[in-house]
């Protein structure tokens, strides 16, 4: 590896380390002759990998937070 992108990498949080590395995978798995179906990758290994791209970090924005407790209605639950 250069040493460009070993200084560049360096300067990442661990968060963004974690999404440059789920992307790296991606496109090699990409450019395998025969890659994984998606069906082979188990629940465990979608979640670990959705959990470290990134991709749902818009959830954690200030601007998203847009309920309070006092929104909406009780939900009435059916008795067993």
């Amino acid at each position: 590896m250069s040493s460009n992108l070993e200084q560049l990498l360096a300067t990442l949080t661990p968060q963004e380390q974690a999404t440059v590395e789920a992307v790296a995978k991606l496109l090699w798995a990409r450019r395998q002759p025969s890659p994984v179906p998606p069906n082979d990758l188990s629940a465990w290994e979608w979640t670990k990998l959705v959990a470290t791209s990134g991709s749902f970090d818009w959830l954690e924005a200030e601007a998203e937070d847009v309920y309070t407790v006092t929104d909406g209605q009780p939900v009435q639950w059916p008795q067993p």
